[in-house]
């Protein structure tokens, strides 16, 4: 028989034990090892492939467009645990450790913004990575599966062009004003204080004494820490848009590419579909802005057309 001549160890999370010349107990000793680290390893290789069945799942759920995410604060509560129970605070470390095993396309983070349930998901993973003019560093954008069920017109008045204090139509329209203040402000302490701005290369389109009816340049800009996407963002391409200026850096987000699935949001959590407006504004025209219908359409309505929504958008690196 043999001996045990070290302590049992574990490699790998499977047990390693190590057999000499005799075993004090006797070969019923040696039996009940043998047996325990079989059920050990047997217990270890079912849990990686049910990890690896699930992470399969997961892929081909996402490759047909047909995963609805997870609740992040339910899948990952006991490391949230270990942050005061703040999913801001934990997701906001994992971004910083580069760490987003586990973290999917359209897994969200549940919160109440007043009074109303949102749930903010994942639209894109360090999507704008060192990109822009001040290099971005890594982040996570999350998208709202529906919109806040307020309407808020992108302008007042109805034009679409950019004024004298900026030329770029977004920073200087109602909606911009609106959900950096108000939304803002009802937002949860926690989730401000992760919120970073947004900066991108967006459109201008301003003329003293003149309207314009397309953009005729584009400007860096930090854009707010709520936002709402371009039109290249949601679509992958330019429809409505000036050609050229309304999309010189967009990039696709992960959460549309390839479906309508998510462009389709309600009013609120879950209610009736809604029209909702983009950061863009149209090409050929000094009125309209780009929008997504209640269907998932690319389409326009009038800037101070007043029954049109938004989701809730923001960054966190």
């Amino acid at each position: 028989m043999g001996n045990i001549t070290e302590s049992p160890v574990w490699e790998d999370n499977v047990l390693q034990i190590e057999v000499g010349d005799s075993v004090g107990g006797g070969p019923l000793a040696v039996a009940n090892l043998q047996a325990q680290d079989l059920a050990n390893r047997t217990q270890y290789l079912k849990a990686k492939a049910d990890t690896a069945d699930k992470n399969i799942d997961d892929l081909f759920n996402d490759m047909n467009r047909i995963y609805n995410g997870q609740d992040l604060t339910t899948k990952f509560a006991d490391e949230i645990a270990t942050y005061s129970d703040d999913p801001w605070a934990w997701i906001k470390a994992r971004i910083t450790a580069v760490d987003y095993g586990g973290l999917n396309i359209g897994d969200y983070i549940p919160f109440s913004m007043g009074g109303n349930a949102i749930k903010a998901q994942i639209a894109g993973i360090d999507t704008y990575y060192r990109a822009n003019d001040v290099e971005t560093g890594h982040h996570i954008d999350f998208i709202s599966k529906d919109c806040y069920p307020t309407p808020v017109p992108w302008n007042t008045t109805n034009i679409n062009n950019g004024n004298a204090t900026n030329a770029a139509p977004w920073m200087v329209c109602n909606l911009k004003n609106v959900i950096n203040t108000t939304w803002y402000n009802s937002l949860p302490a926690p989730l401000k204080a992760q919120i970073i701005e947004k900066r991108a290369y967006i459109e201008t389109r301003y003329t003293s004494g003149s309207t314009l009816t397309d953009s005729t340049g584009g400007a860096w800009n930090d854009i707010g820490k709520l936002w709402v996407p371009s039109e290249g963002e949601v679509y992958g391409a330019v429809h409505w848009g000036t050609k050229g200026y309304s999309s010189m850096q967009n990039a696709e987000y992960p959460i549309f590419a390839a479906s309508w699935r998510n462009r389709i949001k309600g009013i609120g959590d879950g209610g009736a579909r809604c029209r909702w407006w983009l950061l863009s504004v149209y090409g050929g025209n000094s009125t309209y802005v780009c929008s997504v219908s209640h269907g998932g359409l690319a389409d326009y309505y009038d800037a101070s057309f007043a029954t049109v929504y938004a989701p809730v958008c923001f960054r966190i690196g």
